[in-house]
């Protein structure tokens, strides 16, 4: 009986044995969780997952993607967008080559903030003709009318949209979350001037010349 007895609790003693093991072994997969350092956000994600807080132009199984972030109230921006981004559209994202993303952005540096101009993007961009409205939008920066509703309005009525239903949108719409959203979607990506430009989760600042923008996306074209 004694004998029997010292084996049951032997057996027993290696279920124990076992299950502090195991224990310990899911203990230390949790702590490596834990430790993990975050993903990095980077912003054709946040794009991908948001898809009404950005703008797509080109084709949508393109290569390779740029975030662009802008403020309608930058001036390195607005000669960002007459110049090189005019180049940088033909060869690329109409050659289908490329994938442009712009994520409505404001400053609260610039005079009055630029949240109405940002809100005015997502307005344009419901009718489906974001592009032009996007470049008239820049242009008001030499004009008084620059970041208000009239401007606003003009630039609508020159980019060729429906003005009674970009003014009703102005006027009665969510976007100002959707802008806030963005600012700190970019903030975490590690943005915080403009114009600033993702690719992937590398970050291109400022409005540098045309070949730094061709060299990089070239780059990534080969490595797809």
């Amino acid at each position: 009986m004694a004998k029997n007895a010292r084996k049951q609790k032997q057996r027993t003693n290696w279920w124990v044995i076992g299950g502090i093991v195991i224990g310990g072994m899911v203990l230390v997969g949790l702590m490596a969780v834990a430790l993990r350092e975050p993903e990095t956000l980077t912003l054709e994600r946040y794009c991908e997952q948001n898809p009404g807080n950005c703008i797509v132009e080109g084709a949508a199984n393109a290569p390779v993607t740029v975030v662009e972030v802008s403020d309608y109230g930058c001036g390195h921006c607005r000669n960002f967008n007459t110049d090189t981004a005019v180049q940088l559209h033909q060869q690329y994202v109409e050659t289908g080559q490329v994938k442009w993303v712009v994520m409505p952005y404001a400053l609260s540096s610039q005079p009055g903030g630029t949240m109405p101009s940002a809100i005015a993007a997502l307005c344009a961009a419901e009718q489906d003709n974001f592009a032009a409205f996007h470049r008239a939008a820049f242009d008001l920066q030499s004009s008084p009318l620059y970041n208000t509703t009239e401007g606003l309005q003009a630039a609508a009525a020159s980019a060729g949209l429906d003005t009674a239903a970009f003014a009703a949108c102005l006027a009665d719409n969510d976007y100002e979350q959707v802008v806030r959203r963005n600012m700190q979607a970019a903030a975490s990506a590690g943005i915080n001037s403009t114009p600033s430009f993702a690719l992937g989760a590398d970050i291109i600042r400022g409005n540098l010349p045309l070949a730094v923008f061709q060299q990089r996306i070239e780059s990534l074209l080969r490595s797809n």
